[in-house]
């Protein structure tokens, strides 16, 4: 295991980051046991623990839920129509990718009528419970409010890796592009023709500038939060890695990132 800060790490911030394909990381670097805010790494978290209602058959993806003509599919895809803020829906559902907290609120509210369950308390028992992840805690929006160490959220991303929480099929379906081909902006990068997400987890268009680099196969998952915060996934590949740092996002992290993850990707061994 590498514990030396990779040559491509120019933050002058206190963060941490973990490579790995296994639960023995092969790069682990600043204090994984430090607390950061997630921000909007909380969604694919939240994402999950819905979709461990919808295999529990409290819902399915396809019922109604959000704003008319909506479901649960469109809110955990950001394709709903509602804004990124509390308001009116501003497109038809399955139209516009809008990346919506609000939407993700709407989703809690949704969820929590099926279910018979603060959102809370289920995201704890159906994810952070079962997979260990007893260094992190969600109490607000689930769309930005969680925080924790970097090892919570590597046992987070090896369950993307090998799912256990859902069947594999399941989650295979929440790293596939859901309604394709509709354009979106992704916030801090800008709008694209093809904004592609699964279920609550971003999808890294191969045609498009992204902040993994170019070793990645074209089939990366994954989410970043405006904490500076990110978990990426390369399910051909078979590597995984999670940052976290006390500086919000911003051009550094922009200019950074992809040769970071790049060495980070090329430092793990598949397992």
């Amino acid at each position: 295991m590498r514990f030396d800060p990779l040559s491509t790490d120019e933050f002058r911030f206190e963060h941490s980051y973990i490579a790995f394909s296994g639960a023995q990381p092969d790069v682990m670097v600043g204090d994984v046991d430090r607390w950061y805010p997630y921000m909007s790494v909380t969604k694919p978290i939240a994402a999950w623990a819905v979709l461990v209602a919808v295999y529990k058959g409290y819902l399915r993806l396809d019922d109604p839920a959000g704003p008319p003509g909506s479901t649960f599919r469109h809110l955990l895809a950001h394709a709903s129509g509602l804004p990124p803020a509390h308001g009116e829906p501003i497109a038809r559902p399955g139209r516009r990718r809008i990346y919506s907290n609000y939407g993700y609120d709407v989703l809690a509210h949704e969820v929590q009528q099926r279910i018979g369950m603060n959102i809370h308390d289920w995201i704890s028992r159906s994810v952070f419970a079962p997979l260990g992840m007893d260094a992190v805690e969600c109490r607000g929006s689930i769309a930005y409010s969680a925080r924790g160490t970097a090892d919570s959220l590597m046992r987070f991303g090896l369950e993307i890796l090998n799912p256990t929480c859902i069947p594999a099929e399941l989650a295979e379906e929440a790293c596939t592009v859901q309604f394709p081909k509709i354009a979106g902006i992704t916030p801090g990068y800008g709008p694209s023709s093809d904004n592609p997400w699964g279920l609550g987890l971003s999808i890294r268009n191969p045609d498009h500038p992204h902040w993994t680099g170019p070793s990645f196969s074209n089939r990366v998952v994954g989410h970043f939060g405006m904490s500076g915060s990110f978990i990426y996934v390369d399910l051909i590949a078979r590597k995984a890695g999670v940052f976290l740092g006390e500086k919000e996002f911003c051009s550094e992290h922009i200019r950074l990132w992809p040769a970071l993850t790049n060495e980070m990707w090329q430092n793990t061994v598949s397992q």
